[in-house]
């Protein structure tokens, strides 16, 4: 016995804009927030402060959690900048990386 089976990809696609889908994901990047929030390091606060979920999903329905202040970057990721003994200066946090492992995500 041989069966076709048909799959049809944009139909699959489309899945994740549903409302329910986007509640869902929406839900989980909130939890995503609050552990960055709580794990964050503080100078001033700013970056702290910035981190939150976008409001609309991307163009593939994916949605986001962001830090957008300008150094972001090397608070997730750090810099090779080195004291006059080599030590590194700005060691990496991996905040956003960090919590959304701990809020059971995928990036």
């Amino acid at each position: 016995m041989n069966s076709d089976v048909e799959i049809y990809d944009d139909a699959i696609d489309a899945l994740v804009f549903l409302p329910e889908v986007q509640a869902d994901l929406a839900a989980r990047m909130d939890r995503v927030v609050e552990v960055a929030k709580a794990n964050a390091p503080v100078d001033t606060g700013l970056y702290r402060a910035t981190i939150h979920r976008t409001e609309r999903p991307g163009d593939d329905g994916a949605v986001h959690v962001v830090a957008p202040v300008h150094y972001a970057i090397y608070v997730e990721y750090g810099t090779r900048q080195t004291d006059r003994n080599g030590r590194r200066i700005h060691l990496p946090h991996h905040v956003l990386g960090n919590a959304l492992d701990a809020a059971g995500g995928d990036h």
